[in-house]
């Protein structure tokens, strides 16, 4: 499930003032399994890489 956070453009809002999204934890044999998946679906593994990232970024805001 991918989840979509939407910054409507123009607002005054700064990054501060949005809320944080919600993180989902995944128990780690079923990441190992992903990883596997993966190796044969490029595509997929490429939007679970600008998620990763999404992640990382919204980590480094939210603390």
């Amino acid at each position: 499930m991918l989840n979509v956070l939407v910054l409507p453009s123009g607002c005054g809002a700064g990054i501060s003032d949005r809320p944080c999204p919600r993180v989902t934890e995944f128990p780690a044999e079923l990441q190992r399994q992903a990883v596997i998946e993966l190796a044969t679906a490029p595509a997929l593994a490429r939007m679970m890489d600008a998620m990763a990232a999404d992640r990382a970024f919204n980590e480094a805001i939210c603390g």
